[in-house]
């Protein structure tokens, strides 16, 4: 996978000439670690410490007072005080819980105007602690306060009408950075970053996505009412494109059928992590069956023979990447079918310095906020009640 390539914009979006700058990719192989600057490889086994969670608090009623009902969490978040901020996407608001879980106030409401919200998404803190809620078109962003948040400004979005997977991230300069796909000019979409700089210009990266990744997807060109379309269909659990974006500026990819992640640093160097050989854990008997009919389904849907894909014996052996709040990488690896508990080794720079373990039935989804000691996401119980849930990490004995 190359190194992006720089692309000056105009400011605000505006139209005129672009020039592109190369920025090139190093890396040599090295005792597991391929890298431009060098670095440590990851330590043995046995000097590693494992951290264990287990859920010490849950927020969310079946029925009772309304601040506790929650309709659909898209992200959870805390704050240097450990309060926890709930960003609940079709209740178009924010909601702030005391670390003891009891709910202290709301910010946001369904809107247009200064501090309204359309279906926030992401919540995350600037380098000087300002509050930023994602929303499709835009970022509106607070001074939170002891007993309520104080609207500054709304920031439009440099991607509009699209739903952010990527946590709100700043660079080591402080400058925002938004991620999301641009058009390429031929029909199709690439990822790209979007940095923000203070006099409104706009830097943009385009963000070359691996072969291997789009090994596990297939299109297919239709035409309907005269006007072209694509058909996208996916192998169950094939090869996916992992990304992760950090507090500082640096962000690390990966494709999930191998452990072989590349980490650009602020400065712009290239290190790629090697990690252990894992074919992946094995499809039980209920996977492989919803694989068939996800085949089947595609099959009946683009009106093909048969279907694009096989069944594959084996999921990916990676299953998310992301950053904790101290701008450690955290590789999560795929669990087991039936198994209780996810994994994830934890990287500071290129060495690996921890190993994290917690309930598989917590979901973080693809950037949980993570602490050293604490991780935030949420839970369904057999009813399909959603509750905001918090992970403490103790060491292994």
């Amino acid at each position: 996978m190359s190194d992006a390539s720089l692309l000056s914009r105009n400011p605000r979006g505006s139209s005129g000439p672009v020039s592109w700058i190369a920025v090139p990719l190093c890396a040599i192989v090295l005792l597991g670690v391929a890298a431009c600057t060098g670095g440590e490889a990851p330590a043995p086994e046995a000097d590693v410490p494992t951290f264990e969670g287990s859920v010490d608090l849950e927020i969310g009623e079946v029925e009772g007072d309304e601040p506790y009902l929650f309709s659909n969490v898209f992200a959870v978040a805390a704050d240097p005080a450990g309060r926890m901020l709930v960003a609940d996407g079709p209740a178009h608001e924010v909601r702030v819980f005391a670390p003891d879980g009891e709910f202290l106030f709301r910010l946001g409401g369904e809107g247009d105007g200064p501090g309204e919200f359309r279906r926030p998404f992401h919540v995350g803190f600037s380098p000087e602690g300002e509050l930023w809620v994602g929303q499709q078109p835009r970022y509106t962003v607070f001074e939170l306060e002891d007993a309520g948040a104080r609207y500054v400004r709304t920031v439009r979005r440099p991607f509009p009408g699209q739903m952010g997977g990527h946590p709100v991230v700043f660079d080591a300069e402080g400058r925002f950075v938004d991620v999301g796909r641009l058009p390429d000019g031929e029909g199709r979409f690439v990822e790209a970053r979007i940095r923000m700089n203070p006099d409104g210009s706009q830097d943009t990266v385009q963000v070359d996505e691996p072969a291997a990744a789009a090994e596990g997807r297939a299109t297919l060109e239709f035409t309907r009412n005269g006007l072209p379309g694509l058909l996208y269909f996916y192998q169950p659990y094939g090869p996916e494109w992992l990304q992760a974006y950090g507090p500082g500026g640096e962000w690390a990819s990966a494709v999930s059928s191998s452990y072989v992640i590349e980490l650009h640093g602020p400065d712009g160097t290239v290190t790629q992590l090697v990690g252990p050989s894992d074919p992946g854990p094995p499809l039980t008997s209920d996977e492989a069956e919803y694989a068939r009919e996800r085949l089947e389904g595609d099959v009946e849907r683009g009106n093909l023979d048969t279907p694009l894909f096989d069944v594959p014996e084996r999921k990916p052996p990676l299953a998310e990447l992301f950053f904790d709040q101290r701008g450690r990488l955290w590789v999560q690896k795929t669990a087991a079918g039936g198994a209780d508990t996810i994994e994830a080794d934890v990287y500071e720079g290129t060495t690996l310095v921890a190993r994290y373990r917690w309930p598989r039935r917590v979901r973080g989804g693809r950037s949980p906020w993570v602490t050293e000691t604490a991780l935030y996401g949420t839970t369904r119980d057999e009813l399909d009640v959603q509750r905001v849930a918090r992970v403490r990490f103790e060491p292994s004995p």
